[in-house]
């Protein structure tokens, strides 16, 4: 049955024969077709934590790990934790160094799908507690062959050994900054003996959980080692974020009855096909306030109720209409597949792209990026200081008796808070 899944999903794709070798790359990824819905979260109980970060203080660092396999039958799988530094390489820290068992663990709790034209299985899988801060990637593999990977993920476990101050985030009160957002903030360290701040503590800023426009070269504008305080001010434009455009949205929760930026569902294909309305370019556009959840995507089935086993897979047709002849490559990014420029639009009519993938029903975020030196969405998007814009800010330390960067701070930031 797996091969037939394969061959199915390499015939929608035009991918049939081209199965990539299984190099373990230190990021968010699917190995194989067949693994899809991949997603990992706060393990709190309650349903709306699935679109906070996989960051966790290390006092409460239980994560889920979730994710559907497009076969009629389970599988023996099996995860390992790498430590990292702050650059996601792997560190030099032994197993027993962050891990109080074992490094291996074995995934054993799955359910099948339930009333779906395409079969799954669901698994769950609670992460267990490290030692050490810092970033983990989670690898999940087969049988007892490291080696045989399906999916890689990223995670923060994070210490409250310094403090993180917002001073400033003021946006748009000049030309140049109507179209970015900036954060500045300090760090106080009364807790840490540090003898070069500047050298051992690494600053990281994301936006929207995203990696692929993460700020890393963070450089402080003041260092009081006296008081024990870093400042950072951020003056120009390569300190600051672009600020991009609220989301776009479609809602597939139900198939009867499609909802929101779904023109139609045909459930006479094999898998089903939701057409999408299409999209116009919308980069010179005012801005416009609507709720988004930047980015992300929310699993979810209004037809039986059961979100997780009975929620279908279906094949998503994305259209984007343009003004013109894009002579660049166009692709469709959310977190639906990590931000990965691998989702690649291809012509089909005059001034018109589209892009069809498997996706399974629920609430989802996306926006289409145009390939160029730097990862942005202007030209399709636009960029709106008053855009509403999620921010983490990552501290992480190479101490002196340790081969390895810890994360010894972090904390969200977002600006443009709705009031709901």
């Amino acid at each position: 049955m797996r091969v037939m899944i394969f061959s199915l999903l390499m015939f929608l794709f035009g991918e049939y024969g081209s199965q990539k070798s299984k190099k373990l790359e230190y990021i968010d990824k699917s190995y194989e077709e067949e693994i899809k819905t991949v997603q990992l979260y706060p393990d709190t109980g309650n349903p709306q934590d699935v679109f906070d970060s996989p960051a966790v203080a290390i006092d409460r660092n239980t994560l889920v790990l979730e994710f559907d396999d497009l076969v009629e039958s389970h599988e023996d799988y099996r995860v390992m934790l790498i430590h990292c530094n702050a650059d996601w390489t792997a560190s030099k820290l032994k197993p027993l160094d962050y891990l109080k068992t074992y490094n291996e663990f074995i995934i054993n709790q799955f359910e099948y799908s339930v009333d779906t034209k395409i079969g799954y299985v669901h698994y769950t899988f609670k992460v267990p507690n490290v030692k050490v801060s810092g970033n983990y990637l989670i690898v999940a593999y087969r049988g007892a062959n490291t080696k045989d990977i399906i999916l890689s993920k990223r995670f923060m476990v994070y210490q409250r050994s310094v403090g993180i101050a917002v001073t400033s985030n003021r946006i748009g009160l000049t030309s140049i900054d109507r179209r970015r957002q900036k954060i500045d903030f300090n760090i106080t360290y009364p807790q840490l003996e540090i003898l070069n701040p500047q050298e051992q503590l690494k600053v990281v800023i994301r936006q929207n959980q995203r990696w692929d426009n993460v700020m890393t070269d963070i450089k402080p504008q003041f260092v009081k080692e006296a008081q024990q305080i870093i400042e950072y001010r951020f003056f120009d434009r390569k300190s600051n974020f672009l600020a991009g455009n609220e989301y776009r949205i479609f809602d597939l929760r139900s198939v009867r009855y499609p909802g929101q930026n779904v023109a139609k569902v045909d459930l006479n294909t094999y898998p089903s096909t939701a057409y999408l309305m299409g999209d116009k370019v919308r980069g010179t556009q005012a801005y416009a306030q609507y709720e988004d959840i930047n980015g992300d995507y929310y699993v979810q089935n209004t037809d039986t109720g059961n979100g997780k086993v009975q929620s279908d897979y279906l094949n998503v047709v994305f259209k984007l209409k343009t003004d013109h002849d894009i002579g660049g490559k166009v692709y469709v990014i959310g977190k639906m597949n990590n931000y990965s420029p691998s989702s690649k639009m291809e012509k089909s009519g005059s001034n018109t792209l589209s892009y069809q993938t498997i996706l399974k029903q629920g609430i989802y975020n996306y926006q289409y990026l145009i390939d160029g030196d730097t990862l942005n969405t202007s030209y399709f998007e636009g960029n709106h200081f008053e855009t509403e814009n999620q921010y983490e800010i990552l501290v992480y330390l190479r101490p002196m008796n340790l081969p390895a960067d810890i994360l010894v701070g972090y904390a969200p930031v977002t600006i443009n808070t709705r009031n709901n």
